[in-house]
């Protein structure tokens, strides 16, 4: 069964290189990559390996822990779980727990990440190959090392992909986890930023960083990499308990990923029955009867219930605090006035997703009929009721907070016509472009088939465009900050609203033209999408 499991890996893997051109370039190239930073790794601690027992010591064990965190939180920021074989579509079939655990295991190991972290922690002996004792404790810990990242990274991916129960506590767990990860990156500065201070603080930095590297040595994210060191400098009782670390570490994390896919295995999510309350028509019963009204209801309450969609809004809080955090605390600098700016760039990019996110079921928008200009006006309008209120309030609180008043209307009009921009050029690219999202319920770290490097180079020429049309609100509000003169500011609100207006008024007129004329290929790309 486990041979089974992983033939289809591969055989998955194999139709999808050979399905898209792209993603066999994507797929060489990063294979490519993954030798040449083996190249330099094994270089690397091939020359620390003359370089003393301590050095070489430090290295490994930083370079173990680094390790372990890269495969945790590496695929949630960067490519996405791997959910080919995933266990809440494996639950019908007879596979037993430990059968789909083994397979799991090792298609992490034989896949292009695991094969690149095997050779690349083969390494070590290249470090200790002055120390015959540490070479010898590296035939265990090696094996023992790569079992527990990959062990991990499976366990991370369980919890985070809410497996099993139904879809409302799928949404809660992904929501979670996604503001965790969030919060991860300014946490992990923080702490790199203390370590910082006491390693510069005293007269010997290079004792205060062992200091910090023992300490490290004793935390399951680096035990099973101190074993060798340990044992190379004669430290036969600290080298036997971190081996025990590592070992318990292992167990634990086996046994909660165990729980886990349990969990997905025997009782897999399931859907609830909708109700519809008799007379409660929510906010199809407040909007005009017309096709924009109807197309304005059914995305505002895609913005206010679609998980999808909330994720993207808890930028709002959180960006105000990210920039509070990395201008150190400083609630009067500038940045921390212009966090609004920031969260309107990423929000006005949104309705980019807005046809995708509607999957199969945008048929039934066609067979109503709708004009193009329709159904961009009434995505705007829904985008906007949500978007503009927010980045005003988040204006005004940054500004307050800040006590720096006269940034208002810089901050105001590089903000909203960012906001607008990115609506108007949305509008035209939803209607050319459609690409593969997670289902609805789904975990927000899927990675969805058919996602590729062109997908997020789509996503980075977006991006691009909005930063260019709103350069004539953006450069004004920077000038006023930087000079204090009013003027600027007052010349960055009025270029703000009229041309944002602007951009976003033609938006719906080129996208509904374009619109019409595509919606049936954006049909059938979102059908083959499903289908994939």
């Amino acid at each position: 069964m486990v041979a089974t499991l992983l033939r289809i890996r591969f055989r998955v893997l194999g139709n999808t290189l050979a399905s898209s051109p792209w993603q066999l370039v994507g797929f060489i190239l990063g294979t490519l990559g993954a030798l040449g930073m083996l190249a330099l790794v094994w270089a690397g601690l091939f020359a620390v390996g003359f370089a003393g027992l301590d050095a070489s010591r430090l290295v490994v064990t930083i370079a173990g822990a680094v390790l372990l965190l890269g495969w945790t939180l590496g695929p949630l920021f960067i490519a996405g779980v791997d959910t080919t074989l995933d266990p809440a579509k494996l639950a019908p079939f007879p596979i037993t727990t430990g059968q789909l655990m083994r397979a799991l295991t090792l298609a992490g190991l034989t896949g292009v990440p695991g094969l690149a972290t095997t050779v690349g922690a083969l390494g070590i002996f290249l470090a200790y190959f002055r120390w015959p004792a540490a070479a010898a404790a590296a035939v265990l810990c090696v094996p023992l090392g790569l079992l527990t990242v990959v062990v991990a990274s499976r366990l991370v991916a369980a919890l985070t992909s809410g497996a099993g129960g139904n879809r409302r506590t799928r949404e809660l767990i992904g929501g979670a986890a996604f503001l965790v990860i969030l919060l991860a990156g300014p946490l992990t500065l923080g702490i790199l930023n203390l370590v910082e201070a006491g390693v510069t603080a005293g007269p010997d930095p290079l004792g205060r960083i062992s200091g910090f590297v023992a300490t490290l040595s004793w935390t399951p994210l680096a035990a099973v990499w101190a074993v060798p060191g340990d044992l190379a400098a004669g430290a036969l009782l600290p080298a036997l308990g971190k081996l025990l670390i590592a070992i318990a570490t292992l167990v634990a994390l086996w046994l909660l990923w165990r729980l886990s896919l349990v969990t997905a295995l025997t009782s897999p999510s399931h859907r609830s029955a909708a109700t519809v309350k008799s007379g409660k028509l929510g906010w199809f019963g407040r909007m005009r009867t017309s096709p924009t009204g109807a197309t304005w209801a059914r995305a505002q309450t895609y913005w206010l219930h679609d998980p999808r969609y909330l994720r993207q809004l808890l930028v709002v809080p959180i960006f105000p605090l990210l920039m509070l955090f990395y201008s150190g605390g400083d609630v009067t600098s500038p940045l921390f006035a212009f966090s609004g700016v920031l969260v309107a760039f990423i929000l006005g990019v949104v309705p980019y997703a807005d046809v995708s996110y509607d999957g199969t079921a945008f048929a039934t928008v066609l067979t109503t009929g709708i004009r193009g200009r329709q159904d961009r006006a009434g995505r705007i309008l829904a985008a906007s009721a949500i978007g503009v209120p927010l980045i005003i309030a988040i204006d005004l609180l940054a500004t307050g907070l800040s006590g720096r008043w006269e940034l208002l209307p810089p901050v105001l009009g590089a903000s909203i016509g960012l906001l607008l921009t990115g609506y108007g050029v949305s509008a035209v690219t939803s209607a050319y472009i459609v690409v593969p999202v997670p289902a609805p319920g789904d975990s927000p770290f899927k990675r969805v088939p058919g996602t590729n490097a062109l997908a997020g180079l789509t996503m980075l020429g977006i991006w691009l465009g909005i930063g260019v049309l709103g350069l004539p609100s953006l450069v004004p509000a920077i000038l006023a900050a930087a000079t204090g003169q009013a003027l600027f500011g007052w010349v960055a609100l009025v270029a703000g609203f009229g041309l944002g207006a602007v951009f976003a008024v033609g938006g719906v007129f080129l996208g509904g033209r374009s619109f019409d004329r595509n919606a049936p290929a954006l049909l059938a790309r979102l059908r083959a999408f499903k289908n994939a």
